[in-house]
C-alpha cells in the first residue's frame, strides 16, 4: 500500500475543473476562447489555482499531473466551443504558458501536503 494514495478522483476533479472554468468563461462572456476575455485572467486562473491547491494538497505526489489534467480539460473545452483545429499547436503552447500559475500553486500545495503526511 502506498503512503500517498492517488486515484481517479484527482484526475477527474482537475480535468473537470479546467473544463468547466474554460467553457463557463467562454459561454458567459461570449468569447470563442476563454483567454480572449479578461475574466479568464481575473477569475478563471485564480479559481483554477484554488482547485489545484486543494487537489495537490490532498494528493501531493507528482502534483504536476493535476495541472496537466486541468490543461487537458481546458483543451477539450476549447474544442467544444467551436474553435478551429488550425491553430491547435499554438493553443497548446499558449495553454502551457497560461498553466504556469496552477503548476506553481500545485508545487507549493504538494510541499504542504507532504509535510502533513510525514511521520
Amino acid at each position: 500500500m502506498t503512503k500517498f494514495p492517488v486515484n481517479a478522483l484527482s484526475y477527474t476533479l482537475s480535468a473537470l475543473g479546467g473544463f468547466l472554468v474554460c467553457l463557463g468563461i467562454s459561454l458567459i462572456t461570449g468569447s470563442k476562447e476563454a483567454w480572449d476575455n479578461s475574466a479568464y485572467f481575473s477569475v478563471g486562473i485564480p479559481l483554477m489555482c484554488v482547485m489545484i491547491f486543494f487537489i495537490a494538497y490532498r494528493f501531493p505526489v507528482r502534483a504536476w499531473r493535476w495541472t496537466l489534467a486541468m490543461a487537458l480539460g481546458q483543451a477539450v473545452a476549447l474544442l467544444l466551443s467551436g474553435n478551429s483545429l488550425n491553430l491547435w499547436p499554438l493553443a497548446i503552447i499558449a495553454m502551457s504558458i497560461l498553466s504556469l500559475p496552477q503548476l506553481l500553486t500545485g508545487i507549493i500545495a504538494s510541499y504542504f501536503g507532504r509535510k502533513r503526511l510525514a511521520p
